[in-house]
């Protein structure tokens, strides 16, 4: 980059540094249809023809700063729904042996990343507050969403005249929340969520050598998978690491029946391509069902006993298909229906919350990802 061009980004951020800014950054949530846990690195190297599908959904997770001049500079970081809160020294944030509350690992971590990127924190006080909608452990993606927010905000924080261009920064947006995460986390991390936060709409992902691909599908057929999706909430999170770390494992010591479940699973992601792209509904529910059988004998413990009664009772009313979000042991689930019937959809509903352990969870699908604003 030329000299005079971060001269003039030094200049435009010591000028905010003297101004009253709130920044806001929403980013949404993912419902994964099929090809989950082949989004993790190196897995998808070890498979043919890897892809990922999912939709964004308006569950969104939604970070705002506030900072402003202050004789007494202090930074404050607070999670709303998990109700922790910590304030620190600007010397605290730049330690790296700090001591932080669990729930504020990430926040911290990804703001240590940016602070180097500002050239005069010291004199603000600096408040990140962060709130996600989706329940913990839902599967959905949300602590992801929760990050590519954070580090919208920083971003415009460090880059304050400069409009986010996802198409050329989204990438790297994207690595490197994944290996902040991946360190937080102490394990690999994969990379839908990311991609649904980030990017939003309904999208395949290819997963190639030395890059990825990701192609956005229309919103017409966003709208008319909308129109024919239940999601729920079991009530109980799950811990995605579990699960995936066994798959994980299994793969990477070549155990063949594993391997050839993880191909089943890239042949209905494939499938459920081919029926989206031509709106063949009774195509996409077969596709996605075939995906979750799959899945569900390569990880038995994917779904609960109470997920699975309440599958029987939905799958006695109409034709459907089935799935547990994310690496499954609790936390949210879909049923898609071939058709567009809300007395259909109200009747198997019915019958799902049954069980009154489990709650139905509105939503909206998204067409945008990660959206940043910013006042002064």
């Amino acid at each position: 980059m030329p000299r005079n061009s971060v001269d003039s980004l030094t200049l435009d951020i010591l000028k905010m540094s003297t101004e009253n800014i709130h920044i806001e950054s929403i980013a949404p949530v993912r419902v994964d249809l099929a090809g989950g846990t082949v989004d993790i690195w190196p897995l998808y190297l070890l498979l043919d023809s890897p892809k990922t599908i999912n939709f964004g959904i308006s569950l969104f997770a939604t970070t705002t700063i506030d900072a402003n001049p202050s004789p007494t500079p202090q930074v404050k970081l607070e999670s709303i729904d998990q109700k922790k809160s910590q304030t620190f020294s600007w010397a605290d944030i730049l330690d790296s042996k700090t001591q932080m509350i669990p729930e504020l690992v990430l926040p911290i971590r990804l703001l240590q990343y940016f602070v180097k990127l500002h050239p005069h924190p010291r004199a603000l006080s600096f408040h990140l507050k962060t709130e996600a909608k989706s329940p913990a452990g839902a599967g959905l993606g949300g602590s992801s969403a929760l990050s590519i927010s954070i580090i919208g905000a920083l971003w415009k924080w460090t880059h304050p005249r400069m409009p986010l261009d996802l198409e050329k920064d989204g990438e790297f947006l994207i690595s490197l929340v994944r290996d902040v995460e991946s360190q937080v986390l102490y394990g690999p991390a994969g990379l839908q969520d990311y991609y649904g936060a980030a990017f939003g709409g309904l999208q395949v992902l290819d997963w190639k050598i030395a890059r990825n691909e990701r192609h956005s599908l229309s919103i017409t057929t966003l709208k008319e998978l909308e129109a024919r999706t239940l999601l729920f909430y079991s009530g109980k999170s799950r811990n995605s690491g579990i699960n995936n770390w066994q798959l994980f494992k299994g793969l990477i010591d070549k155990d063949q029946e594993v391997d050839r479940k993880f191909r089943a699973i890239c042949t209905a992601t494939e499938k459920l391509e081919q029926a989206l792209n031509k709106q063949d509904f009774k195509a996409v529910v077969s596709s996605v069902r075939e995906e979750w059988e799959t899945r569900k004998r390569l990880a038995p413990g994917i779904s609960t006993p109470e997920m699975d009664e309440a599958y029987t009772r939905a799958k006695s009313i109409s034709d459907i298909a089935f799935k547990v979000c994310g690496a499954g042991g609790g936390g949210c689930f879909f049923i898609l229906l071939p058709e567009k019937n809300d007395a259909l959809k109200e009747k198997i509903k019915a019958a799902v919350l049954q069980d009154a352990s489990i709650r139905s969870l509105p939503f909206e699908s998204v067409p945008h990802g990660l959206k940043v604003k910013m006042t002064v």
